[in-house]
């Protein structure tokens, strides 16, 4: 009697047998396996293609993310004894689990699995939902005013500011640092200004959610012609230049001094010339007498009017750097001598 009980009971005892879905996102599953179980044929492949050094999972509350060195695990448990576990991926091919596997393919998949029992029972079908990201985030720098390419150097000031931007399409971006000597890596908050002068290498690590990595970033500089050329290898050495031009004004003629003055006449030319040993001169500019704005030099000057003149000149390099305004004052003389005679008893 108590063996037919038995009997009856079986089948009762297998309908609740279940299949435990679990994943495996730990560094030692780094390494893909010699063998893998995919879920049809045409996604094997011989490497694992992510930007990822380590198996990781991430969930936001919405969606599970893993890279592909995730590894998936099916374990069925049952009263009596399981038979066997069946999987698929998506739409593809049915298949009999024999060991952890891991999904190639970037974007959304199912995973469809059940199991069944040695008299045949047959769970119900579950599915579980991922999507795969191996692709690191997108950075780009965006610079308060373009950096410019002289010579073979890349030239800032401390003036640029700097604001780096990630995107990542799937996972999102979990962290994201720079550092100005390739070591010293700093987490990014906020735009920033370069508070060193002379040669730095500026650097960017982004991360995504799943571990998902890049040190590569596209940031636009110009060339001397003010063409724009886009830096995409990550590490861009720069030469931060704070140094200003030097600027001067001269007269082709020696002047005479009268009562702390300079005096000049009509036939005196003025030129004005700066140089800068950094970045470059990008102008010159001059103003006369104190009135209106500073133009832009084109060439000698001269004073055909009597009394004081003035001349203000200041030079602007490549990167902005603003040179002290150089100041020369003349008294123009063009007013003859006037003789008189008398006589002498």
């Amino acid at each position: 009697m108590k063996i037919k009980y038995l009997i009856l009971l079986l089948p009762i005892i297998m309908i609740f047998s279940t299949v435990a879905f679990s994943q495996q996102a730990t560094e030692e599953n780094v390494i893909q396996p010699d063998v893998q179980s995919p879920v049809s044929p045409e996604v094997q492949k011989e490497e694992i293609v992510t930007a990822a050094l380590k198996a990781v999972s991430f969930n936001n509350g919405v969606n599970t993310f893993v890279n592909s060195k995730v590894k998936f695990e099916l374990i069925a448990k049952d009263n009596i004894a399981t038979d066997k576990i069946l999987y698929k991926l998506d739409d593809g091919s049915e298949l009999e689990y024999r060991e952890p596997f891991t999904i190639y393919d970037e974007g959304k998949h199912t995973i469809s699995y059940y199991s069944i029992d040695k008299v045949g029972n047959k769970e119900d079908i579950k599915t579980f939902k991922v999507i795969v990201d191996n692709t690191p985030p997108v950075v780009n720098v965006a610079v308060s005013a373009p950096v410019i390419k002289s010579g073979d150097k890349l030239y800032a000031s401390k003036n640029f500011t700097f604001t780096i931007d990630a995107k990542d399409a799937l996972s999102g971006v979990q962290s994201l640092e720079y550092s100005f000597d390739k070591t010293s890596y700093q987490p990014y908050l906020t735009a920033f200004t370069i508070p060193v002068e002379g040669a730095i290498t500026l650097s960017i690590k982004a991360t995504d959610n799943v571990a998902n990595y890049t040190e590569k970033f596209v940031m636009t500089a110009k060339d001397e012609n003010g063409n724009p050329i886009d830096l995409t290898d990550g590490n861009v050495a720069v030469y931060v230049d704070n140094k200003a031009p030097l600027v001067e004004i001269r007269a082709d003629k020696e002047f005479l001094e009268k009562d702390g003055k300079k005096v000049a006449t009509v036939d005196y030319n003025y030129t004005v010339s700066a140089s800068d040993t950094e970045s470059g001169l990008s102008s010159i500019l001059v103003r006369m007498d104190g009135k209106g704005e500073f133009k832009a030099y084109t060439g000698t000057i001269k004073f055909d009017t009597n009394g004081e003149h003035m001349i203000e000149a200041k030079a602007i390099d490549k990167v902005g750097n603003i040179s002290s305004t150089a100041v020369l004052s003349v008294f123009v003389d063009v007013i003859a001598p006037e003789t008189l005679i008398k006589s002498v008893e």
